[in-house]
């Protein structure tokens, strides 16, 4: 009887650690496109000077605004090579993952510093 016991203890435990395990994986997993676009070198290249991101290149191209003009489909496709800005494709194709892309991209639409005319 003792046995059993012992062995119930251990199992529910053993499901206890299990779920709190997922669900820290789960937490710490959750993506960050800001990180996404440090971890990707991206910096390289971008400033974002709205959030004080600076980048290593001279006269970099600052993204603080493309948030306004750009739309996601657009700055996907571009970020893979699939589409051409001012007749020119985007210098490196995105490496990471669709998950990483989207919310890469879901992140750089947040980026606005200007309001844009609308027309009409």
């Amino acid at each position: 009887k003792m046995k059993n016991t012992f062995f119930f203890i251990l199992f529910i435990s053993a499901i206890v650690a299990l779920f709190a395990f997922a669900f820290s994986f789960s937490q710490s997993n959750e993506l960050d496109g800001q990180q996404i676009f440090t971890d990707s070198k991206c910096t390289k290249c971008h400033s974002v000077e709205s959030l004080e991101i600076v980048s290593s290149k001279d006269e970099p191209m600052d993204l603080s605004n493309v948030g306004a003009d750009k739309d996601a489909e657009f700055l996907k496709k571009y970020l893979v090579k699939e589409e051409t800005m001012n007749d020119k494709k985007h210098k490196t194709k995105f490496k990471g993952s669709d998950e990483e892309l989207n919310t890469l991209v879901d992140w750089l639409l947040t980026l606005k510093t200007e309001e844009v005319e609308s027309e009409g």
